[in-house]
């Protein structure tokens, strides 16, 4: 199995751009690049300034500049991976447009876009769905993020792909509970005192911001809002226009762990997801995390966190008012702490690891 070349779809990774896929991209490429699985890892991007650190330090990462157009892109992709790849992966649904030439796994962390009512009617549902029925019946691996996100997709589509693995993402080992050095300066820069309830994502209308905002002015601490792209906020603004909030479009690579270790508590209350990392970087953190209450937040947080009505804005409330009593407060940051343990580190992509393993060994 030796000297085996992995070619990977890095386009998430664009600056100024915070994203869950971008996190599990990089964790699984940190993760594959610390094994003996690979002689060489291949990212494709087109954005070569925001590939992570990580990625242009380590020694088997080679880095493929990618056409900046749409079909340019995908073209790329489709004749890069037939030059001597032993595996392509995708942190999509979808696999290269005009075909791919070698062994191939994606990742499916949800089908929101083609389900959920804010989106389901844009016509590029259609071609979103015509992809994703494609690459489950060309991978040979696909990855789901929660078993509701397989089910969803079952349900959708009719199928799951021929070899479907439900494997939950890792958490970075840089969401530890304690203080850092840096974490002082990292809330200077963002002009952010301690205490604040977090909200992370980028702020789409299934993220459900507005039950927040609706009574962020009789809640006793600060919302702050972190990766809502300045596309998606009048959305909110528009909606919510005398909202006291602190809005943090993006924040630089390294700075978020610190930004969740100084919080109060962490707030999702999305209507829908497909994983949910931030309430579990949260609890790797020593933060309780406050999610709304659908099954897979239910799923992907254990059951052990507080949760609340996400069409209720009082429910919110309620919860945040719990955690102010200190023996509930403390309750929650043991349950979340023993909860992720699995999931930190290299540890917690080993069940990937295996995957691509198995992978590799079996002859084309």
């Amino acid at each position: 199995m030796r000297g085996k070349r992995i070619f990977i779809d890095a386009r998430e990774f664009v600056e100024g751009k915070l994203t869950g896929i971008g996190r599990v991209l990089e964790g699984l490429v940190s993760a594959l690049a610390e094994t003996d699985l690979a002689r060489e890892i291949l990212l494709a991007s087109s954005d070569l300034g925001a590939l992570p650190f990580r990625a242009n330090t380590h020694e088997k990462i080679s880095v493929i500049e990618l056409p900046p157009s749409f079909v340019g892109s995908e073209k790329a992709l489709t004749e890069l991976s037939k030059e001597n790849m032993d595996l392509f992966i995708s942190p999509y649904p979808k696999l290269p447009l005009f075909g791919v030439g070698t062994k191939a796994a994606h990742i499916i962390h949800d089908i929101l876009d083609l389900t959920h009512p804010a989106y389901k009617r844009r016509l590029k549902v259609y071609f979103d769905g015509w992809r994703l029925r494609k690459a489950l019946r060309r991978a040979d691996l696909t990855w789901f993020d929660s078993i509701w996100s397989q089910k969803e997709t079952r349900k959708w589509v009719g199928m799951i792909g021929k070899r479907p693995r439900v494997r939950y993402p890792a958490i970075d080992e840089s969401f530890v509970p304690y203080k850092t050095d840096a974490d002082l300066e990292v809330l200077k820069k963002y002009g952010l005192d301690p205490d604040y309830v977090l909200v992370i994502g980028n702020g789409l209308p299934h993220k459900n911001l507005g039950v927040l905002l609706e009574v962020a002015d009789q809640i006793s601490r600060r919302i702050v809002f972190v990766g809502v792209q300045d596309k998606n906020r009048p959305y909110w603004k528009s909606r919510y226009p005398k909202e006291s909030a602190t809005w943090i479009t993006h924040v630089q690579d390294g700075d978020l762990p610190s930004i969740v270790r100084a919080a109060f508590c962490l707030a999702q209350p999305s209507t829908a997801e497909g994983y949910g990392y931030p309430p579990l970087e949260a609890m790797a953190c020593g933060i309780p995390a406050v999610v709304s209450k659908i099954p897979v937040l239910l799923e992907t947080t254990g059951s052990i966190s507080l949760y609340a009505d996400p069409h209720e804005p009082k429910s919110w409330m309620d919860s945040f008012n719990a955690l102010e009593s200190n023996e509930i407060y403390k309750i929650q940051v043991q349950r979340g702490l023993k909860w992720v343990e699995p999931l930190k580190g290299r540890k917690g992509w080993q069940g990937h690891l295996s995957d691509i393993e198995e992978l590799l060994k079996e002859r084309s």
